[in-house]
């Protein structure tokens, strides 16, 4: 039989990784242009958002790159817009 437990090592080796690797993301999602953030939604969520409500929020993320488009709606819905 054998074990499945990490090493301390390992379980180490593991979370850095996965460290670096969420990092990674981040570090690329920031670095995308506002269009290509909006172009990363799939086509359900642009319908639901609505062009209007895309138009505003392609420009809030011109002057704001680290928002996501998804927080952006929820901001946008908590004011009532």
């Amino acid at each position: 039989m054998t074990s499945n437990i990490f090493s301390k090592y390992d379980q180490d080796f593991v979370d850095a990784m996965a460290t670096k690797l969420r990092l990674n993301r981040e570090k690329n999602k920031r670095n995308l242009t506002a269009d290509e953030k909006i172009n990363q939604l799939i086509a359900e969520q642009k319908k639901g958002i609505g062009e209007f409500r895309l138009s505003l929020i392609r420009e809030g993320l011109k002057e704001f790159p680290d928002l996501d488009p998804l927080t952006a709606l929820k901001m946008m819905e908590e004011f009532g817009a």
